[in-house]
């Protein structure tokens, strides 16, 4: 279902090999010119479509798909593959899709009664040449500008480790990380409350806790005791820190900037405290985040199939470079300015790359309202 994209292309990197005869390459295998409709999917994906033009070795197709196998001295399969996209773009699938939990399909008589209209054939040839051409020149632009932004992503990376893997920073002193701040885990969910007055409260939940940044845009709730909130309450300059899972996010967290009057965590987040007539915060977030702290965290986390975790006895341990508070406000206001600018720079770059991607549509939608 992933070979074809929701821009109209054929991804080979997602093709899967099996063993077949014959008799099955004959029935069920591509030819050039043959649109490829993608019948069953999700709602929102359900209709995908592409033009196959050739592979170099025998391609053929499951179920998920539809082969539409034109006369070309009738209609132009490159033609055919347009409409198809420009209908998928205009939510026509979604419309007459057949739904049940988590997938769709477009039935074969639904998709055969559909009505095309269409020009001449050399008309038609020449609206899909010019698409062609036109969407040639916006996968150029496209291209471009994710390379930009994959570079933009990486400055963030980069400012870190000029930060923490430089000379200056192996002469610094190091300190374990349960020796200078205060560890706790959070609220455990479907525990049993006490005696005692309680009362709802909002809490971070791993989701919630970002590679550098907090998503609040979806706080949950739970019932917790007055003494659980006064223990856990999170205050302006506490790190949270994620016990992991997949293991990219082994070390991932942020700091809380008091974003909420009130709020607490759960136990799969690690909440660090430090005294911060020592210790700037942002320094030591910074510091964890970059690539020595994921180091640290890959080399000692515990893993199983998939899964990567740590505990509270291994973010202990965590060898915090820990020079002269001066310092720490130097190189943590530098890291600041710096990320800000990075971060200025993604954002442009991903609304132009969402602006570029749109002009695909456009042209489409011009294409079949006779304007191309």
């Amino acid at each position: 279902m992933n070979n074809v994209t929701s821009s109209g292309r054929l991804d080979w990197s997602a093709l899967t090999r099996v063993p077949v005869d014959a008799a099955i390459v004959d029935a069920f295998g591509l030819r050039s010119g043959d649109v490829l409709f993608n019948n069953t999917n999700s709602a929102e994906l359900v209709g995908k479509s592409a033009l196959f033009e050739g592979f170099d070795e025998p391609v053929v197709f499951s179920n998920h798909f539809t082969r539409l196998r034109t006369d070309e001295t009738q209609l132009a399969p490159d033609f055919l593959a347009a409409w198809f996209q420009d209908k998928w773009n205009s939510g026509l699938f979604r419309e007459i899709c057949h739904r049940w939990v988590g997938q769709a399909a477009v039935q074969r008589d639904r998709l055969l009664a559909l009505e095309i209209v269409f020009p001449d054939i050399h008309e038609q040839r020449r609206v899909a040449a010019a698409v062609r051409s036109q969407v040639a020149e916006v996968e150029r632009a496209r291209a471009a500008a994710e390379a930009q932004l994959e570079s933009a992503n990486a400055l963030s990376a980069a400012y870190l480790r000029a930060a923490f893997d430089s000379l200056q920073a192996q002469r610094w002193p190091r300190r374990r990380l349960g020796e200078v701040s205060e560890i706790v885990a959070g609220i455990t969910l479907g525990r049993r409350l006490s005696g005692g007055r309680s009362r709802v409260v909002p809490y971070l939940r791993v989701a919630n806790v970002k590679d550098g940044y907090l998503d609040l845009s979806d706080v949950n709730e739970i019932e917790a005791s007055e003494v659980e909130i006064e223990k856990l309450r999170l205050h302006r300059g506490d790190l949270l820190l994620t016990e992991g899972g997949d293991p990219d996010k082994l070390g991932r967290g942020s700091l809380w900037r008091e974003e909420l009057l009130e709020c607490v965590h759960q136990n799969h987040i690690f909440r660090v405290r430090f005294d911060p007539a020592q210790f700037v915060p942002d320094f030591a977030s910074a510091q964890i985040g970059s690539h020595y702290g994921k180091r640290y965290f890959l080399a000692h986390a515990k893993q199983t199939t998939g899964i990567a975790t740590i505990n509270r006895k291994v973010l202990a341990a965590f060898p915090l470079m820990t020079p002269d508070r001066v310092e720490q406000e130097r190189i943590a206001g530098a890291l600041i300015a710096q990320m800000v600018i990075a971060q200025q720079l993604t954002q442009a770059l991903s609304e132009r790359v969402k602006e570029i991607e749109s002009l695909r549509e456009v042209l489409l939608r011009r294409a079949f309202s006779g304007e191309a």
